[in-house]
């Protein structure tokens, strides 16, 4: 095999001075190009054309076609038309479904809604082929094997609704008698009604997924500008300079800020993208600036710097809303654009001058969502969020239109105010994911999946016997063979899925659940909301199999474990009608609104006070030096830098088709992304000797996969770029089935006690802070 050791690599990388600019100078793409680029920005490859479908850039011109066009076929009557909102992605988007012999014949995007404004993803117009996927789970199982793992056959058996509730209930009882209550995980995102059964249960252990996706920017801004979590909204439509470090939700295919980036391209904004990849996102931009993977915190300090030093940030806005500019100023000095470069690679004259630009062109907005550089990719990703705060706020672009802004939602009823609760046992303080030792993320909840399977494995702080588990899989965890190993070791594993997935070939029930156009309720706009704004969930038919939703699940199972009581009179029905009672409407209020939307329209009025202690945002946060962290964004290198060894950086992106591991057996979208590549620079892979389509061993310390090479010139020589979602080892999933691998493998987990010499307060997974080798397989 052929090895190339760090030293070589460094040779094909552009000059770290002027070379760089040039190479920068002549990777820029037009908008223009958008469409050809984004083939070959690796990101986006084929989704281009249906992410952006309705909402390009308004100067394309179509390519002529001499090709004779067959005329499209009649469209079918439409006997029916249901409102309902996308659950692929937890955009939301509100969508209406035509309906043509009692089948779902196609998805439009309701222009009413805030979040999607009448135009879908791919990944939102093409959700109707899970609800007809014929690989659906379709009545509850129970394993006969007590053999567990990849290739191993579970012996599934139906059985009754009833007899699934006991067989669980027996099971969590037999634990928590055995073990204590702490025995039992619950593996889910939040949700009331699991909560409520955790409680009632009396384990502590609600383990989330933020840490691999986006606790880093949590943790940040709780601690420095809301006292509770992140906002959403990036009004991308109103800004003028839009300053991305890794942020590529375009190419990624999230909906609003697609379209909001495209609008303000249009709209004469200029955009400069900091990524080490040519991406969708950067070819549309007006400059691309290729940067070394991990260092983004360092140009980040040194822009702070320059606009502090040069007296360019929004003095008014300062003074006003911030506190603690003196001691970050002092704290900055030493964050020289010169000493930037030495770390980055970008020259210091594109540090100054993109610097000075973003300070001068209102309104700014460096936007931040999920897994860009600020979270959570690197040990330094929790710095480089909280730099992001301050270079939107030095700009005064928080809570300002054109900048990020807190989404302006309706004030729901709580759950435990519509359902008082009956008292419950005390729970036991330490928990497995480590939630009392991170005192800015964990009160939030919202971490463990990154940990959970060494607190398994080495029964820390105690042993862990049974789980149940709902939205979440074995690929979407670090080191996922680990992950496997740890539901190895459980008594017990009960899982709530839609499809056949790794996580429930693991399992020893199964709760078939339907698809969410089966579903009916109501979901609040939290993505982009100017103003509050609800959207209704109103099934296209009957449930196609013998399904139930979560609500009923969770009841089923209470109820077999003899805790029925904490639901007594609980549904979710209910809880959505008295929720807009309280608004002052209905349920049948709701159902007959001509678009499907009730909406508290108001102007928008910008945010005077913020939540922290001081009302302020803060520049030195007290939350942060109080939980013993540092409290200003001082520079931190990454966690794993290349070696001979190890000589390339991972770099993990997204199709903009796919969603996570969930769609890989969807027909259609699969007709569009098929298969994730190992992602090479060309002049490495001539020395590596791979050619495009070659198979090729991508190694980490941990693991290896093997991979299609994929050869492009837009991506840094010392990186290899693969695309989440695939490695799909159920066999159950006929298209997924052994389709492309598993990136996830390649990265290391944690034990909770390394998380804590991280001192991240977020407490997050460094999902791409691994460095590999790359050979001919």
């Amino acid at each position: 095999m052929s090895l190339l050791k760090a030293e070589q690599i460094l040779k094909y990388i552009p000059g770290r001075v002027q070379s760089m600019t040039n190479k920068t100078e002549k990777w820029k793409i037009s908008r223009r190009s958008f469409l050809m680029a984004s083939s070959a920005a690796v990101a986006a490859g084929a989704a281009g054309n249906f992410l952006l479908s309705g909402c390009q850039p308004k100067e394309e011109k179509p390519v002529a076609d001499d090709k004779p066009q067959r005329p499209l076929p009649a469209e079918p009557e439409v006997t029916a038309t249901k409102f309902n909102v996308c659950n692929v992605c937890s955009a939301n988007c509100a969508m209406f479904c035509d309906i043509v012999d009692g089948k779902v014949w196609r998805i439009r995007g309701n222009p009413d809604d805030q979040v999607c404004r009448g135009h879908l993803c791919v990944k939102g117009y093409s959700s109707y082929k899970m609800l007809y996927d014929p690989d659906r789970l379709k009545y509850p199982m129970k394993r006969t094997n007590p053999e567990k793992g990849p290739g191993v056959d579970p012996g599934w058996v139906k059985i009754s609704w009833e007899e699934a509730f006991q067989l669980a209930g027996e099971k969590f009882n037999e634990a928590k008698e055995k073990y204590g209550p702490e025995s039992i995980v619950f593996y889910t995102r939040p949700h009331d009604f699991a909560v409520r059964l955790a409680k009632a249960i009396g384990t502590p252990n609600l383990v989330r997924h933020h840490d691999t996706c986006y606790g880093s920017h949590e943790a940040v801004w709780r601690a420095t500008v809301t006292g509770k979590g992140r906002p959403w909204m990036l009004d991308l439509y109103n800004a003028k300079y839009i300053l991305s470090f890794g942020w590529d939700q375009p190419s990624k295919g999230k909906n609003m800020s697609a379209q909001g980036y495209i609008h303000a391209l249009n709209n004469g904004a200029k955009a400069v993208v900091f990524n080490p990849m040519l991406t969708a996102t950067a070819a549309l931009a007006s400059e691309w600036i290729p940067i070394k993977p991990g260092t983004d915190l360092a140009v980040c300090l040194a822009m702070i710097n320059v606009i502090i030093s040069e007296e360019l940030y929004d003095k008014d806005f300062v003074e006003k809303y911030t506190e603690g500019i003196d001691q970050l100023k002092a704290a900055v000095q030493q964050y020289t654009p010169a000493w930037a470069e030495e770390i980055s690679e970008v020259p210091a004259a594109t540090i100054e001058r993109v610097a000075r630009e973003f300070a001068t062109t209102k309104p700014a907005i460096v936007p931040n969502h999920k897994r860009d550089a600020g979270g959570p990719l690197y040990a330094n990703s929790w710095r480089t969020s909280f730099a992001f705060v301050i270079l939107n706020a030095l700009v005064g672009s928080i809570d300002r239109e054109g900048g990020v802004i807190f989404q302006r939602t309706p004030s729901l009823k709580p759950f435990d105010e519509v359902f008082p609760p009956l008292e419950f046992p005390k729970a036991r303080k330490e928990t497995i994911m480590g939630k009392e030792k991170f005192p800015v993320i964990g009160p939030t909840g919202k971490l463990g999946s990154v940990t959970m399977a060494e607190a398994i494995l080495n029964e820390k702080p105690y042993p862990v016997k049974a789980m149940f588990v709902r939205k979440q899989n074995v690929l979407a965890v670090p080191d996922a063979p680990r992950f496997v190993e740890a539901l190895k070791k459980l008594d017990f594993v009960a899982v709530a899925d839609i499809l056949p997935t790794e996580i429930v070939q693991m399992a020893d029930v199964v709760f078939p659940e339907p698809h969410f156009l089966e579903t009916s309720g109501m979901t609040e706009r939290i993505y982009f909301a100017f103003y509050p704004q609800i959207a209704l969930k109103d099934p296209v038919g009957d449930p196609l199999y013998e399904t139930k939703g979560y609500g009923s699940i969770i009841i089923g199972i209470a109820k077999a474990m003899g805790l029925g009581e904490h639901f007594e009179g609980v549904s979710g029905g209910k809880l959505d009608d008295e929720r807009l009672k309280a608004l002052g409407s209905s349920m049948d209020e709701l159902k007959a609104s001509p678009n499907g939307l009730w909406s508290d329209q108001k102007p928008f009025k910008p945010k005077e006070e913020f939540g922290t202690a001081s009302k302020k945002i803060e520049f030195y946060s007290t939350m942060l030096k109080e939980g013993g962290y540092d409290p200003m964004p001082t520079w931190q290198p990454k966690r794993d830098l290349p070696s001979n060894d190890y000589p390339f950086y991972l770099l993990v992106t997204r199709y903009a088709a796919h969603r996570m591991t969930e769609s890989q057996n969807n027909e259609l979208v699969m007709q569009v992304a098929p298969v994730n590549y190992a992602t090479l620079n060309k002049a490495i892979a001539q020395q590596l000797g791979v050619k495009d389509g070659d198979e090729v061993m991508v190694e980490s310390r941990v693991n290896k996969i093997k991979l299609k090479a994929r050869v492009i010139e837009g991506i840094r020589p010392d990186c290899v770029s693969v695309e989440h979602g695939f490695g799909h080892w159920a066999k159950d999933l006929t298209r997924a089935f052994g389709v492309g691998a598993n990136e996830g493998d390649l990265v290391p987990g944690f034990t909770v006690e390394e998380m804590i010499a991280l001192k991240d307060p977020g407490a997050t997974g460094c999902m791409s802070d691994v460095c590999v080798k790359v050979y001919k397989a």
